[in-house]
């Protein structure tokens, strides 16, 4: 990337280079209005090529601003100039993570702060559907009050996401911290960065990683297939209970690992008591960190953070050397296949009983009990996850963008129009989500709904939801009347041994009351893509978490060819947005 000082953008003049890494650059710049220094990370200009690049990249800002939290350094604006995107941040003074291990031993008091500042800080973020994805020490700035400052929330994503060879097995992340699912190209969860917050632990007590090799591929192949190295064989001053603590957090198999970020903080809590010795955990000489002061105060301090170090990488055979390089440096067509062999071996290595194929991992779907009327699970079913080839006939397409009114067509049912906005997330549909549902005496509000094509067809959206509490959900709808419909989205339901909680559903209404044989699979994304498919007399959901590889969560058969199709937001007791980037329907052929 050119060097971009002196250059003005948007409000910032770019006053100095802070460190480049493969992702970004990050720019020391000043903000005149607020008479500050800023950090303004800058993403490559070829990014911006792509349309749905740019419409991802500004939903990704939005989100990561809302974040805000002590130990999260929190984004101040984004923008687009010269054709580079870039994110503004607060400029921090001190280092990282990854700078001080390197300089010197942590006693068992740093460790236990550290680790119980970033588990709050993914705590926060997890629940609210934000996964990292690149944990590690370089992303951990430090400020001069000695409080932790997790950086580059939705980056990766960002990235991976501009990568269009993304399905033929090229991983974004950063080798010596990416979790064994992560690296095998599988979806992932909150728990892939409680593995990389467990990485972390183990090098704050070893003062190593615990996979090292020749290139970045070897790397990953340790995590999937390799035993934890013992931390107590590299430092025998470790407490057991530590040891204890990694192994269950680096477990291979995510169930296996702690649950949540807060049940990781948890055990370091019970396990290093704050009452206790500040014992070094090795033979060098150190004194602990001076004790944080609040890093509620922590905007207000101004500093450098050259702090990015991004060294996270593609992983193609563009990497088997161990040095860096950019992440548009990509393969040939030779080594994207190389890529997709290495992610299909690995994933094999990480559950025997998959399929060598190298289509999309298949999924275990839990039958499930509607979201507002619970019984008992039925018993778990493998499914394909691919999605069948299909031909579409591009002349009955449809797509609403929502970019200042609506498409023609719409109608809808129960509307009340001071509960939808095309206005209050721009270039979106915002629903907030009624109380009512398909099986109760009244009608969701604001259900939106159009005529569908005559046979086949399918119809997708891009959702932001997150549901909290029973029962909420929103999301696709096929709509034959009051007490027939088909809906599929996110929802959320925590009645024990009858549901998932946060998760993606497909629901049946029929005759006004709720079939027993629904499906659900958990979700955590930030973002969900639905898409619900009609052949014959058989509805097919899928999801996705990046728009391009798809999970099946399960089918109904019902005969509803005079319904509508459309999207809804329901069964929520206290008010909660629902927002919809597009619609799209499309009309199919055999």
């Amino acid at each position: 990337m050119e060097n971009l000082t002196g250059k003005q953008f948007g409000h910032y003049q770019i006053v100095a280079p802070l460190g480049e890494g493969g992702m970004a650059a990050v720019y020391k710049a000043y903000q005149p209005s607020m008479e500050r220094y800023v950090a303004v990370k800058v993403l490559p200009r070829h990014m911006v090529t792509s349309e749905e690049f740019v419409l991802r990249f500004r939903r990704e800002a939005k989100l990561l601003a809302q974040l805000q939290h002590p130990h999260i350094l929190s984004v101040f604006d984004y923008g687009e100039a010269d054709g580079y995107p870039y994110i503004v941040m607060p400029f921090v003074q001190g280092g990282t993570l990854s700078e001080l291990i390197q300089k010197r031993s942590l006693s068992l008091a740093d460790v236990r702060r550290i680790v119980t500042q970033l588990g709050s800080a993914l705590s926060y973020a997890h629940a609210r559907g934000m996964i990292h994805r690149d944990i590690k020490p370089s992303n951990v700035l430090i400020d001069e009050s000695n409080n932790c400052l997790l950086t580059d929330f939705g980056l990766a994503r960002m990235v991976e996401a501009s990568i269009k060879i993304t399905t033929s097995g090229t991983v974004m992340g950063t080798p010596a911290y990416m979790s064994p699912e992560q690296g095998a190209g599988s979806q992932i969860d909150q728990r892939s960065d409680i593995y990389s917050l467990g990485i972390i632990l183990y090098e704050m007590v070893t003062g190593r990683v615990p996979y090292e090799a020749e290139t970045p591929v070897a790397v990953v192949f340790k995590h999937i297939q390799d035993p934890l190295p013992s931390a107590r064989k590299l430092n025998p001053n470790l407490p057991e209970s530590l040891e204890l603590i990694l192994l269950k957090a680096l477990a291979k198999n995510p169930d296996d690992r702690y649950q949540t970020a807060e049940d990781f903080v948890q055990a370091i809590q019970k396990a290093l008591p704050e009452s206790g010795p500040a014992d070094n955990l090795t033979t060098q000489n150190s004194a602990p960190l001076a004790s944080p002061t609040p890093a509620s105060n922590f905007q207000s301090i101004q500093s450098a953070s050259a702090a990015t170090h991004l060294e996270s990488k593609v992983v193609t055979s563009k990497n088997l050397r161990p040095n860096r390089f950019p992440i548009w440096i990509l393969a040939g067509f030779g080594a994207i296949i190389f890529v997709a062999i290495v992610a299909v071996i690995a994933t094999k290595m990480l559950n025997p009983q998959i399929s060598p194929t190298p289509a999309v991992t298949n999924a275990v779907i839990e039958t499930i009990p509607p979201t507002n009327s619970p019984i008992p699970l039925l018993t778990s079913t493998s499914v394909p996850t691919s999605i069948p080839p299909t031909e579409i006939s591009s002349g009955t397409n449809f797509r609403d963008d929502f970019v200042d009114q609506l498409a023609d067509g719409w109608t809808w049912i129960a509307e009340d129009p001071s509960k939808w906005s095309l206005s209050k997330v721009a270039g979106s549909l915002q629903i907030i989500a009624s109380d009512a549902s398909f099986d109760g005496p009244y009608l969701p509000l604001n259900i939106l709904l159009r005529d569908a094509p005559i046979g086949d067809f399918e119809i997708t959206t891009s959702l932001r939801f997150t549901p909290t509490s029973n029962f909420q959900f929103a999301g696709l709808v096929i709509f034959q009347d009051h007490g027939n419909v088909l809906q599929f989205g996110r929802a959320f339901c925590d009645v024990v041994n009858a549901c998932v909680k946060d998760g993606v559903y497909f629901d049946d209404f029929q005759d006004g009351s709720v079939n027993g044989s629904n499906y659900a699979t958990p979700f955590h994304g930030q973002v969900i893509y639905l898409r619900l498919r009609r052949i014959g007399n058989t509805y097919t959901g899928y999801y996705s978490e990046d728009g391009e590889k798809w999970v099946m969560t399960g089918e109904h058969a019902r005969d509803l060819s005079q319904a509508r199709v459309g999207l809804v937001a329901a069964q929520a007791s206290t008010e909660i947005p629902a927002v919809f980037d597009y619609f799209t329907m499309t009309a199919l052929q055999p």
